[in-house]
């Protein structure tokens, strides 16, 4: 089967910032640049504004902390930083031609905590948990017993209860369901 290129239209005001895009782009296999003449044939719009987003391509911007919301609500398939890199920006590309939405993880946390779903105590910030501890909670999201967290993370049956009963604690939780379904609502799990 033979595949078409991807191609991608720039529309970028910063001119640092359009090479820089350039030069990663040259980088993405399947992926071609449209001229100035040829951009409206562009499957994928790479931009730096939040205002206008065309409905007829798929929308990357590129943007600060701050944008990332308006981003997001005008209609963007990926909201990433500017200074992502190249394999990154690669991977949002194709994950936009199949349709599908890309926060960078730096703007993902800066937008939970934006929504002023803090922790249960009221405040504004999410709870910390530990690397080890946010994967336990998305084997909790998908159903896992304490047996089988044990299992796959080559960990103790008695180490993966010990982290289960953190992580209640720190969401402020009565048990595993009521935990998973607060890391949900914060955004520290996907299902």
């Amino acid at each position: 089967m033979i595949r078409s290129a991807l191609t991608v239209a720039l529309a970028i005001d910063d001119r640092d910032l359009a090479e820089h895009v350039r030069a990663m782009l040259a980088g993405c296999r399947g992926v071609d640049i449209a001229g100035a003449d040829d951009s409206g044939a562009a499957s994928i719009l790479i931009t730096d504004a939040t205002t206008a987003l065309p409905r007829d391509a798929a929308v990357l911007v590129l943007t600060d902390r701050d944008g990332s919301a308006d981003a997001l609500q005008a209609g963007a398939a990926a909201v990433l930083s500017h200074d992502i890199d190249g394999s990154a920006l690669c991977a949002a590309i194709l994950a936009a031609a199949r349709g599908l939405t890309t926060l960078s993880a730096e703007l993902r946390d800066h937008l939970v905590r934006g929504l002023g779903r803090g922790d249960p105590g009221g405040d504004d910030e999410v709870p910390a948990l530990t690397a080890r501890e946010l994967e336990v909670l998305q084997l909790l999201a998908e159903g896992a017993s304490n047996k089988a967290i044990a299992r796959r993370l080559g960990i103790t049956p008695h180490t993966a209860k010990f982290h289960v009963a953190s992580i209640a604690a720190k969401l402020g939780a009565s048990g595993r369901t009521e935990a998973v379904a607060k890391g949900l609502r914060l955004g520290l799990v996907m299902v």
